[in-house]
């Protein structure tokens, strides 16, 4: 009986746990990039710009993805960035892409991939 009891309270707790760890992803609706792009030395392309936190929480964990697209829309070319620290609540922070061209590349999307708004501060 006693080890029915035990077993029953241990898939209690690890049901409770389970539920405990939910995840709901976060629109990057508050951060805006703007960008320009720069030739580099041989096939180089450099993206500086800056990402602005328009919301009330600092954001961190932030990559920047940048692509190069051919005429047809196609993605040629891509880099990633790392924003270093955080973007705080209604501030900017800056970023620098380097990416080999393709040499085909006819535009640039740069983009934020993935984020983390902190809360509770």
């Amino acid at each position: 009986m006693t080890r029915l009891v035990l077993v029953a309270l241990a898939l209690a707790g690890a049901a409770s746990l389970a539920s405990g760890q939910t995840f709901t992803p976060q629109s990057s609706a508050g951060l805006n990039v703007s960008f320009t792009t720069e030739e580099a030395r041989g096939s180089r392309v450099l993206r500086l710009g800056d990402v602005r936190n328009t919301t009330n929480a600092p954001a961190e964990h932030v990559v920047i993805l940048a692509e190069g697209l051919d005429e047809s829309g196609h993605v040629v070319s891509r880099g990633r960035t790392y924003i270093a620290g955080t973007v705080p609540s209604r501030g900017s922070s800056p970023f620098e892409v380097r990416l080999l061209s393709a040499g085909s590349e006819k535009r640039y999307r740069v983009q934020v991939e993935s984020f983390e708004f902190l809360q509770g501060n």
